[in-house]
């Protein structure tokens, strides 16, 4: 008698255009199609509609309808165990999950605690992969996570900010691995045909709509202006120097931040040729590695705009929001290459900038090369966890049932 396919849930925040969620998405499909390429999957996400679209997959939303916010709660609590009572397994691939980016406690963060309550109520197992950790702000959103961390049979974290800063608020972190993040495990994109060498850098600017960590529940817009006017002053130095400027987005709502900084730099340059200065929206991350892969030099924002850059192998300046960017870039191999986005220094940016862009050919095979380690890692996390998950054994890897949180 034939045994019925496994059925496997992927839980996320995913179909809202971020590119680095999606191509953490698309990492983990990838691995569970050539593991277990007879598994019936379900996306558990933000957008269904747009995941089924994407992915012709089936996909159910995170949340259902109710009549007041009570019944609200108590109907969705009572869906996730509807959904998750028929699925063996739950995924959730990378992305900082475990942080509150613009999430109050009632919003992702008990969202991700109900479905993994749901998880282990109904005895199928969590799984954690490569997950962002950190910062939490609010003490009811330390509770969820925290509790919904616990529950997981296993746990890895894309950096060791995560682990540590978990570590830091009192969470049983001594088994749990550090492996890179999943985008790193992607094929990366075919190069079109090699053009002839171009006559001037070409550097690539990651923009982002930032307004600080708390972001749309206290819009602060000086800070985005702030941070905005930093990124014109540095796109006018590099013009002013004969180089050639592209500004690139992670995330279909950066598509406004790309549009401001061109206007500003219109503004202060009226007259500046329309070709040193491109702008084209990217629909997705593979249109993301298709504009970094033109660049000489990068300077972004968003962490996945960083490990798309660093996979191409491509030297790279963080300008990112959170310590974790900073890491990324140290174990890349370029350490000192980073700035918090709320304090960005124009001339330690140029001066990042000028080393990075005189020793290009010193730092390049040094990228490629942890980039190539990276995948090597992720390879090794792939037979471990499919193993466990799906193996013959049920013994947790990293983590155990019972976790003590403080």
């Amino acid at each position: 008698m034939q045994s019925r396919p496994m059925k496997i849930g992927v839980f996320g925040n995913f179909g809202i255009g971020n590119f680095g969620n999606e191509a953490t998405f698309a990492a983990m499909l990838d691995t569970l199609k050539r593991f277990r390429p007879d598994a019936e999957l379900t996306c558990i996400c933000t957008n269904p509609d747009q995941v089924r679209q994407d992915y012709g997959l089936q996909a159910v939303p995170l949340n259902t309808a109710g009549r007041s916010p009570l019944m609200r709660k108590l109907s969705n609590i009572w869906y996730a165990i509807e959904v998750v009572r028929k699925l063996d397994v739950l995924i959730i691939p990378g992305t900082g999950i475990l942080n509150d980016y613009c999430a109050p406690p009632f919003g992702l963060p008990y969202t991700l605690f109900r479905w993994s309550l749901a998880a282990r109520l109904c005895g199928t197992r969590l799984a954690l992969v490569s997950i962002g950790a950190g910062p939490l702000h609010h003490g009811l959103t330390k509770w969820f996570v925290l509790r919904s961390a616990a529950m997981a049979t296993y746990r890895s974290y894309r950096n060791e900010f995560s682990k540590n800063y978990l570590a830091g608020l009192g969470f049983d972190v001594s088994n749990d691995p550090v492996y890179p993040d999943l985008a790193f495990a992607l094929p990366i994109p075919s190069a079109p045909p090699q053009a002839a060498p171009a006559q001037r850098l070409t550097v690539c600017i990651g923009a982002m709509h930032y307004q600080g960590w708390r972001g749309h529940l206290e819009t602060d817009e000086n800070i985005y202006e702030t941070y905005l006017g930093k990124l014109r002053d540095f796109a006018l130095w590099l013009l002013e120097r004969g180089m050639r400027v592209q500004l690139v987005m992670g995330d279909e709502r950066d598509w406004r931040a790309v549009c401001d900084l061109r206007q500003a730099i219109s503004a202060a340059r009226p007259s500046l040729p329309d070709d040193l200065v491109v702008v084209e929206r990217a629909a997705g991350w593979q249109d993301a590695f298709r504009q970094l892969r033109a660049a000489d030099i990068v300077v972004a924002t968003r962490f996945h705009t960083l490990v798309f850059a660093l996979m191409l192998g491509k030297p790279t300046i963080s300008v990112g929001y959170s310590e974790y960017h900073a890491e990324l870039i140290e174990t890349m191999g370029l350490g000192g290459f980073a700035q918090h986005s709320e304090s960005i220094d124009l001339e330690v940016l140029i001066n990042q900038f000028s080393e990075l862009s005189s020793n290009r050919a010193k730092y390049e095979p040094v990228i490629m090369q942890r980039a190539e380690t990276a995948r090597s890692m992720l390879a090794d996390q792939e037979q471990k966890v499919m193993h466990r998950l799906f193996g013959q054994s049920s013994q947790p890897l990293g983590a155990t049932k019972d976790v003590a949180v403080s």
